[in-house]
């Protein structure tokens, strides 16, 4: 059977299935991410779709979350013991299905003829599905690497990450940006943190095999003015929690394991809230308060 390895946040995936192969061969994303470490994790794809979506399992399955990108309708939630996470092809005429038992190593699939949309959402919900039990998620924010370490900028769409990120860049010539969009975040026992570059990174094609110490999470929201204020830690996990995959929130096995990520993120890294402008008077601000003492 054919197979490709990647490695994500120091984990390798063990990956099947047609439409995946195709997608990860072709995207170019993935280049400097192929592995010949031995697999942490597997995606099976050798799941029938038209058998998975007549099953009593599936038919019965519990919808706890619900999202639509480009004409594609996302549900995640219980089927039986498992969890699932499903997408319909925006004609309807075909399903993607990951069936999950939560903390198993391996996630199956649903083979067939999808999207490369559909493709690449899958891959990063069942990556984030198996490495979420390691204290380790995608998270939300661009990421800027300055000193040898890095800060994340967390937000909403439109609070202006990307721009803040750019304007750090311009005004310090010696910062660069590690992930645009999905960097992975992993708390280790011994309480560091890493912040990982990743094959997926928004609009901004920016795929490093790179890993840093995380400095600090910064949590953006426009404002007239500049300010920028630490965070105690109730404020930090409701800074950082609305950035993981929103999904797991919603079923009881995932949505503890994220708080488990949460709260150990949150005692092992500073967090602020950055009020500001889109200028280069923020991006000063920024840098004197999270990256001038790095070395």
């Amino acid at each position: 059977m054919d197979e490709r390895k990647i490695l994500v946040a120091d984990y390798s995936f063990s990956v099947t299935g047609a439409s995946f192969l195709q997608y990860i061969d072709r995207s170019g994303a993935f280049a400097d991410f192929f592995t010949d470490k031995a697999p942490d994790f597997y995606i099976k794809t050798e799941l029938d779709e038209s058998e998975v979506l007549q099953s009593p399992e599936y038919q019965s399955r519990e919808i706890c979350y619900e999202i639509s990108f480009e004409g594609i309708d996302c549900s995640y939630g219980k089927a039986g013991d498992r969890i699932y996470f499903d997408m319909k092809s925006p004609d309807k005429i075909s399903t993607l299905v990951l069936l999950w038992s939560p903390g198993a190593s391996e996630i199956f699939s649903t083979a067939g003829k999808y999207s490369p949309s559909m493709v690449r959402f899958g891959l990063w919900m069942a990556l984030n599905m198996l490495a979420v039990k390691g204290k380790c998620v995608a998270v939300h924010s661009s990421v800027n690497v300055c000193n040898g370490v890095a800060a994340m900028f967390l937000g909403e769409s439109g609070t202006g990450k990307s721009t803040h990120t750019r304007l750090l860049r311009e005004r310090y010539p010696g910062m660069f940006l590690l992930n645009d969009d999905s960097p992975f975040v992993r708390v280790f026992d011994d309480g560091r943190v890493m912040v990982y570059g990743s094959p997926w990174s928004g609009k901004t094609p920016c795929y490093r095999q790179e890993k840093y110490p995380l400095r600090a999470m910064v949590r953006l929201s426009q404002a007239p003015f500049n300010r920028i204020t630490a965070l105690p830690p109730l404020q930090a996990i409701g800074a950082l929690l609305p950035s993981a995959p929103p999904a797991f929130n919603y079923v009881d096995e995932t949505s503890d394991l994220v708080c488990d990520f949460v709260s150990d993120a949150v005692s092992s890294a500073s967090f602020y809230h950055l009020e500001c402008l889109p200028d280069t008077a923020a991006a000063e601000l920024t840098y004197n308060t999270v990256f001038r003492d790095a070395r």
